[in-house]
């Protein structure tokens, strides 16, 4: 009975000394691994995301502005005012139609001039001067009547927005309208007159050099 004494008490210290070091390696385990990072990456916030995205819009704006298609106007008005130098007034309705078609695509929001009331006008005008001629195949004399009015729109255009490195002239007749006389544009120096065709082809003057 002694000897069984003697085990239980040695049995009893034995798992009295062993059991905090139990708990102590279960608590080593349980804890957290806590790892260490050299160098933080950045966050980027949601409000310098947007930032950034309405940056980058900005920037594809001002991107798909161009330049005001004054080069393509003018080479779409010079056939036309040749044409009725040749007194072919089905020619100048062709080109006409094609002016017309030039100058309603042109959309000045799109472009990189100030969009004003003023320049909206002179296309305006330009457009319906055009549609005149190209509608008139059979009464040349009516589509001069609106050449003049056309080539003081182109006039007006050019010195709204230049002549987009083309060297132009301005000429000038002083017996069309009744004496009154009328101006046209032309690329070459020499006077070959639209207003009066083979009647007078050569009468007139250069006014300015554009």
């Amino acid at each position: 009975m002694k000897n069984i004494i003697t085990v239980l008490f040695v049995g009893a210290t034995l798992y009295s000394c062993t059991k905090p070091e139990n708990k102590a390696s279960e608590n080593k385990v349980a804890e957290p691994e806590i790892k260490t990072v050299g160098t933080a990456e950045p966050v980027v916030t949601p409000t310098q995301e947007v930032k950034e995205s309405s940056e980058e819009n900005k920037k594809e704006i001002v991107q798909e502005l161009s330049a005001f298609p004054i080069q393509q106007v003018i080479k779409g008005y010079l056939p036309l005012k040749n044409a009725l130098t040749q007194d072919d007034s089905k020619k100048a309705s062709d080109a006409a139609k094609n002016l017309f078609s030039i100058l309603k695509k042109i959309d000045i929001s799109k472009t990189n001039v100030k969009s004003n009331s003023e320049l909206r006008d002179i296309l305006e005008s330009a457009s319906e001067n055009a549609e005149h001629i190209g509608e008139n195949t059979d009464d040349i004399g009516h589509q001069r009547e609106h050449l003049l009015a056309l080539s003081n729109d182109i006039t007006d255009l050019i010195e709204e927005v230049g002549t987009g490195g083309l060297k132009l002239y301005q000429d000038f007749c002083p017996m069309y309208n009744n004496g009154k006389g009328g101006t046209w544009i032309s690329e070459t120096k020499e006077i070959v007159n639209p207003y009066e065709g083979s009647k007078m082809l050569n009468c007139g003057s250069v006014k300015k050099v554009l």
